[in-house]
């Protein structure tokens, strides 16, 4: 475990040293996930942020527990800063994630010092893709497989062969829009951060989805570019 980084309050309060006089990031990650995956963008942190990292509800340590939806999730990440001590924090949004900082910021405003979306879900969405990565078995299954590899399989023509033996009434035009419209959403940053007054979108080259490995460099400049306009970087 690297020092100082990362608090995953659901596994191992208590374990890290005490950073709580830096500025706070709560992280959300998305689904499939947990708070561990953002240990990269820790070490990029290099320590000097206290950094929470839960497991959400539905995921992880608390896999027992129903996900449910946006504002629960919301509400959860609020009761994970109360327990924390944390008045106004950074909020990072993975993925689905996303969709949580959103919902907080909308709901607990005063809670929200700046927010950083990385691959978040945004409007219009959530899509059957989303929904399908959102369900435990399915989600974890194409994540392991890869998203690209997933498409690449569902565009096949036997696959669609399978699909009308085994799914009656299921169009193959359907799976191939489900693949080709649903599964990569190019448009979908640029609406979000059009949505939000003052928001700046970044678009990170050859990243893919996941941020949190491929990217934790970039998502920490944006830490802590947005904590220096909140006014929190000092701190």
């Amino acid at each position: 475990m690297y020092p100082s980084a990362l608090q995953n309050v659901q596994r191992d309060p208590g374990t890290l040293d005490d950073v709580s006089g830096r500025p706070p990031v709560l992280a959300l990650h998305g689904q499939p996930g947990s708070g561990r995956d953002f240990e990269p963008l820790g070490r990029a942190l290099a320590g000097e942020w206290r950094m929470v990292a839960p497991d959400r509800p539905g995921w992880g340590s608390r896999a027992g527990e129903p996900a449910r939806g946006f504002a629960a999730g919301a509400d959860d990440a609020v009761a994970v800063l109360d327990r924390e001590g944390v008045d106004r924090a950074i909020v990072l949004g993975f993925s689905w994630g996303g969709g949580v900082a959103l919902e907080l910021a909308r709901r607990h405003p005063d809670r929200v010092g700046g927010l950083v979306l990385a691959a978040s879900i945004g409007p219009g969405e959530p899509t059957v893709a989303d929904r399908l990565l959102a369900l435990p078995v399915a989600g974890r299954a194409i994540s392991a497989g890869g998203l690209a590899a997933t498409r690449l399989v569902l565009r096949r023509p036997s696959f669609h062969g399978i699909v009308g033996r085994g799914m009656k009434g299921v169009d193959p035009n359907h799976v191939r829009r489900f693949v080709d419209d649903c599964m990569s959403a190019p448009t979908s940053a640029r609406r979000l951060a059009e949505a939000i007054p003052g928001a700046e979108l970044r678009i990170v080259p050859g990243a893919g989805h996941f941020l949190p490995g491929a990217s934790a460099p970039v998502l920490a400049e944006a830490v802590v570019g947005v904590a220096a306009r909140a006014g929190l970087a000092g701190r």
